[in-house]
Parts: structure tokens; sequence; C-alpha cells
């Protein structure tokens, strides 16, 4: 075979597969007792779990150089053939020590209290695998109370408390990856003058000064049933304080490392309110119907913020561009950019006023925030967060002989979301949505609200929009057919409509982006986002 030729200028195989592997192992101790009208319940536990991940990758390609580094570029030269086997192995493991107890007094006092010893093989490399969590609860059923006897429309009273520390282990898996083969890798290379990864050397983000993340939280909350149990809810306060949040950090000039890393950097606040409400109502024996909504409100708050850490910025737009800062008195990397003031219409324009490179006619124009005749990144400006400050849901179930009828939705409130794709779209020649290419600048005059089809791509508030939605998920119709051949047999027939319906003044293709789930990164950026898919059900339930 001619392998000069360009049939196999680009060949190339991959092989790849992944291992999961779970052990666990739990002892429970229970004792109870009830004398008078006490009642006492304790239970001692301890418990060990075990995690792997492995995950293997064979590789084969031609004429490609022998540095598997290279292998991504086509070059003519090199080695008819170059394999390559690589294996990572992510270990974790988990040991717990536990105890609760709990108590109550004639159904109308309780009281819990709960205490937890983890320990962690995540903090293998700063050695503090343990961490202790203490928690109390206290309870008071007011309906209970002799005085409360004559207020019969009052089913359920009943005042809670609690305070406790919980920990978080779930930093990302490839802090503790172990690599055992040679590989192609980013990373640095740890050994030899060529740099050579050894065989079962640890890789991946640093974690030199990661130990358990602790959230401290008071709450405070009231559950209650009127009118013979038909309207129920719960209303619950909540304060919690990330003492020493692990955040995905960029090194300083001075630090050991190039790339970003894990640290506890910041103490962090969620403080908010939950609300539930249910009604109940039968009119007859053959009609019923409920109605349930829930409601909460959350504001986050950076309270504090490690120096060298103190604006750290994050949000990357995959062109050089960021758009998140990290301030204290600022939700956790809020947005953090410059704010349009309308579009440049003429070069005149562009010469006498503040501007920021060299823009042209059509390109976004910017505010002056510090009036210092620049613009520069000092004239940036928080703009809210991605975090939604408000969520809601809601329920809805009528049934009318055999027909059963339930839709359910839910939505947020309060968040922007970053569009990066409507500037992507026009920026790198990709095809652009028809708002864009119609609302755009075209000469002095036309707009002062969009840019035209040639402009900079800085980040700003043009592209942010209202992340608030309203989703209806799911709609339900059925219908039962009873006592088909027995008193027991029946049949259900169904359609099912999931994700029908959406209600949103968003732009881009879906306002509820996920992102990579790091806040500094990609969160509540939409760049390559995919709707939420439709989806028509029909079924059948059989019981015999």
């Amino acid at each position: 075979k001619n392998t000069e030729s360009l049939e196999y200028a680009n060949n190339s195989l991959s092989y790849e597969t992944l291992e999961q592997f779970r052990w666990s192992w739990e002892n429970f101790l229970t004792f109870n007792k009830k004398f008078d009208k006490h009642s006492v319940e304790a239970v001692l536990g301890m418990s060990r779990e075990k995690y792997d991940i492995n995950s293997m990758m064979s590789d084969k390609g031609y004429d490609v150089p022998q540095k598997p580094q290279y292998w991504s570029i086509d070059h003519g030269s090199g080695a008819y053939k170059v394999e390559s086997r690589q294996i990572y192995y992510t270990p974790r493991a988990l040991a717990s020590y536990f105890g609760r107890v709990q108590y109550n007094y004639d159904s109308k006092y309780y009281l819990t209290a709960t205490l937890r010893r983890d320990g962690s093989s995540v903090f293998r490399n700063t050695g503090k695998y343990w961490g202790t969590f203490p928690s109390i609860g206290l309870g008071w059923t007011v309906t209970n109370e002799g005085f409360m006897k004559d207020a019969t429309w009052i089913n359920l009273l009943k005042v809670r408390g609690n305070w406790g520390k919980l920990g978080n282990q779930d930093i990302p898996l490839n802090i503790s990856t172990i690599l055992t083969s040679p590989t192609s890798s980013s990373y640095n290379y740890v050994f030899g003058p060529e740099q050579n990864m050894v065989f079962g050397s640890a890789y991946g983000t640093p974690a030199k000064n990661l130990s358990w993340e602790v959230t401290e939280e008071t709450g405070a909350g009231l559950d209650f049933a009127f009118l013979n149990n038909q309207l129920s809810g719960s209303i619950d306060y909540y304060h919690k304080m990330n003492t020493n949040a692990i955040l995905l950090v960029t090194p300083t000039y001075t630090s050991a490392y190039e790339d970003k890393f894990y640290d506890h950097g910041a103490k962090i606040l969620n403080q908010g309110v939950e609300v539930a409400l249910n009604w109940n109502k039968s009119i007859s024996p053959e009609f019923s119907y409920s109605v349930g909504v829930n409601y909460s409100y959350n504001k986050n708050t950076v309270k504090e913020v490690k120096a060298a850490y103190d604006g750290d910025q994050g949000g990357s737009l995959n062109n050089g561009e960021l758009t998140k800062q990290l301030r204290v008195g600022q939700p956790i990397y809020g947005w953090w950019m410059y704010e349009m003031n309308g579009v440049w219409q003429n070069q005149d324009e562009i010469n006498s006023n503040a501007r920021q490179g060299s823009p042209k006619p059509g390109y976004l124009r910017y505010t002056d925030e510090n009036a210092d005749g620049v613009i520069d990144s000092r004239d940036r400006k928080f703009f809210g967060s991605f975090l939604p400050s408000s969520t809601y849901g809601i329920n809805l179930g009528i049934n009318y002989k055999a027909i059963d009828f339930n839709v359910s939705g839910y939505g947020v409130a309060g968040n922007k979301i970053y569009n990066g794709m409507k500037s992507t779209r026009i920026n790198v020649g990709e095809n652009i949505a028809l708002s864009t290419f119609e609302n755009r600048w075209t000469k002095e005059g036309s707009t002062n609200s969009h840019p035209g089809a040639e402009r900079d791509f800085l980040p700003s508030n043009y592209y942010l929009e209202s992340g608030s939605y309203f989703r209806i998920n799911n709609i339900t119709l059925g219908y039962t057919f009873n006592n088909l051949y027995s008193s027991k047999s029946k049949l259900r027939l169904y359609v099912t409509a999931q994700n029908p319906f959406i209600f949103t003044n968003y732009s881009g293709f879906s306002p509820e982006i996920a992102g990579d789930g790091s806040p500094n990164l990609t969160s509540g950026i939409e760049l390559s986002a995919y709707p939420t898919t439709r989806n028509f059900l029909f079924g059948l339930n059989m019981q015999f």
C-alpha cells in the first residue's frame, strides 16, 4: 500500500471504554423506648463507600508524527502507524460515623439531634480527610395543646426551628485522577528531557489546599392545615452561610499554577423563603380536584473573598472575552461588562467621544462610567446574576367519573442570560436569526438599538436578556375502564404532552441553560444550547 497517498492522510481510529464501580457497606443500631408521654429513638451507624471510575482509550493513526501531542495536526511526515493506549483511574472512598437522637413529649414537643463525622479520600493531598457536622432541630405542634381544642377549623399548626452544618466533598473527579499509562495531554509532562508523564502519576487540577466545604444553616418554619385538611401548606425561612466555598479560580501572577484551579475562595450567603400551598376538594363521589402551588425566593451574596481572588474573572465567551467577576456584595460571579449606550452612527460621532479600540459606524457604543475619556475595563459594571431569585411551580388535578386530567408547570424569574449566540452568529459568519437581520443597523439613523452586521463583540448588556420563563412541562388526560372481566381488573388509556408550552421573552434557543455547572464558567451563557424537546406519548395501564 502507498502510505504517501491522500487515502491515509487523515485516517484514525479511536476506541474508548468507561467502567464505574461502587461499593457500599452500612450498619445501623436502633433503640426505641416509650414511657408515659415520652418517646425516644436513638440510632448509631457507620458506613463505608468506595467509588472507582476506570477509563481506557486506544488510538491509531496513519501518516502522523511520532509525538502524540501532534496527533491533532495533519503533518505529511512521520511514522506509518502510531498507536497509543491510555488508562485513567479515579478512586474515591468515604467513611462515615453518625448518630441521631429523636425525642418527643406527648406529640407536642420535638427534639432531633444529629452528629456526623465523615472522612473523604478526595482531600488526600492535604490530609484533611475528616469533617464533623452537627445539627439540631426543634418542633412544637401547637394544635395538640389543650388551649387549641376549640379551634376545630385548624387541623395542624406546627412550628419548627433548625441549625446545623453540612459538608460537601463533591469537587470534580479529575482532581484525584491517576494516570497509569502514557498519554497525549494538554497538561505539562513531569519527567525527563522529553517531559513524559510517568506511570502512576497523579494529574488534574491542583487541590493542595482543599478540605471539606462547610455550610452552616439556620432555619425556621411553619406547617399548617385548615378546613378539614382541605387547605395545607408550609412556610420556611433559611439562612445558609457557605464558610469556605470551593471555587474554580484564576491563578495570580505569583502562583505556581498556570491554569485555573480549585481553592477555598469565599464566604457565600444564601438566604430566602419557601412557601407551599395545597388545596384538595371533593365536590361529590364522582368529582374532585386539587391545586398545588409553590414559591421560593433566594438572595445570593458574596460576603467575603480571599484577597488573592477578589476581582477574579470568569464566564468565557471562547473568544478571549470574559463576562463575570467575583466581588464582595455581589452575587457569586455576577455579570460584569460594558453598558451599551446606543450605536455609533458616523465617524464624526466616533472621533468626538470616548471609545474603545477602533470602532466603525454600526458598532455598539459604550458608556464611559468613570468619565476619563477612554473606554476600558475600568468602565465595566455589574448587571445582576445568572442565578434566579425566584422559582415557582403549579400543579392542577381533576377527576370526574372515569376521566382524570393533570397539568403541571414551573418557572423562574430574576435572572439574566447572556445570549452569546447573538454575537457568534454574526461575527463568525454563521447563519443568523431573522430578527437579528431585520433589526440590524444599516445606515446612519436606521437604528440606535441594534448593531450592524460588522461590529465588535465586547461583552455588554446588549447581549443580556431576561431569563424569566414559565414552562408547562406536563399535560396528561386519561380514561379508566373499570370491571372489565372482574372487580379488580381495569384498563387506563392516557395521552401525555411533555414540555408543550413555554412563555418567555428570551430570544435564544432556550432560557433553561445548564452550562457546565460552575459559576465562573459558562453557567447562564448560551453558546451552544439545545432547546428542550416536546414529546407526545400515548399509553395504557392494565391491572388484572
